[in-house]
C-alpha cells in the first residue's frame, strides 16, 4: 500500500495524541526499547520505517548510535531535521525490502534492528520480505523487536484510535473494515493490517533466533528475540 503522510498531521494527530489508547501504545513500546536492552551503549540501534523520528531523542541518549530508514519523502525531511541535533544519528533513505541492500556499506556489530508502530501493518512493500531483511540484519549478533496491532483489538481499540486521526487517515469505514481478519479500511482508502494470532505465529516462527520477550495487550503486541 503507498499512502502519502503529512509530517505536520503527524506531529499533531499522532505524536502529540490526546488518545489514551494511542499515548499506551507508544509509551511502552518506547518504555521497553530503553529498559530492556542490555549494554545498549555497545549497540547501535535501526528504526525501519522510522517516520518523523518519534524514538530519536531517547535512543541517542542511550546508544552507541540510531541509525533510521524511511522511504516516504515527506517523513524523511522531518526525520532528518529532527535527526541533526544529534551526532551518533544516522538518516537512510531506503526500501526495507531491500534493508540489507541499503545498509552494506555500514559495518554494524551488536545491531537492535525494530519497527514501531504497527509499520510493518501499513508498509511501502511486503512485510514478510521487510521481515525477512530484518533477519538479515540481526543475525550479526544482534536482536529484533516488531511491534504490531493486533486483530483482536481492532473492533474495541482500533476505531477509537482511528476516530482520533481522521484528519491523517480518514474517518473508518466501518462498512468495508474487515474485523474478523482485521482489515482496518478508512473512507479515504487508508488500510491498515491489525494481525491474527495465526500470522503472529507464522511471524515467531519466521524470525527464529532465541526469544526474549513477547508482550500482548488486548490491542498490540511486541515480539523480541535475539541470535
Amino acid at each position: 500500500m503507498e499512502y502519502s503522510w503529512d509530517p505536520n498531521k503527524y506531529f499533531d494527530l499522532v505524536e502529540n495524541t490526546s488518545s489514551p489508547i494511542l499515548q499506551k501504545y507508544m509509551r511502552v513500546e518506547l518504555d521497553y526499547l530503553i529498559n530492556n536492552i542490555i549494554n545498549p551503549k555497545d549497540k547501535t540501534f535501526i528504526d525501519v520505517g522510522a517516520g518523523v523520528g518519534r524514538v530519536i531523542p531517547k535512543l541517542s541518549a542511550i546508544s552507541k548510535g540510531v541509525i533510521a530508514v524511511e522511504l516516504d519523502k515527506q517523513m524523511l525531511g522531518a526525520l532528518k531535521k529532527r535527526s541533526e541535533r544529534y551526532s551518533n544519528v544516522l538518516v537512510v533513505r531506503g526500501d526495507a525490502q531491500e534493508l540489507s541492500e541499503a545498509l552494506k556499506d555500514f559495518n554494524i556489530d551488536k545491531p537492535v534492528i525494530f519497527s514501531l508502530q504497527n509499520s510493518l501493518g501499513t508498509p511501502y512493500g511486503n512485510p514478510y520480505k521487510i521481515i525477512s531483511e530484518m533477519i538479515k540484519i540481526a543475525k550479526n549478533n544482534g536482536e529484533l523487536i516488531i511491534s504490531l496491532f493486533i486483530q483482536e483489538g481492532l473492533k474495541d481499540y482500533g476505531i477509537s484510535i482511528y476516530n482520533s486521526v481522521p484528519g491523517l487517515t480518514g474517518e473508518p469505514d466501518l462498512d468495508r473494515t474487515d474485523f474478523a481478519n482485521g482489515i482496518f479500511i478508512s473512507k479515504t482508502g487508508y488500510q491498515s493490517h491489525w494481525w491474527t494470532i495465526e500470522e503472529r505465529e507464522e511471524i515467531l516462527e519466521m524470525i527464529g533466533g532465541s526469544l526474549v520477550a513477547e508482550i500482548k495487550e488486548d490491542y498490540f503486541y511486541i515480539l523480541h528475540v535475539k541470535y
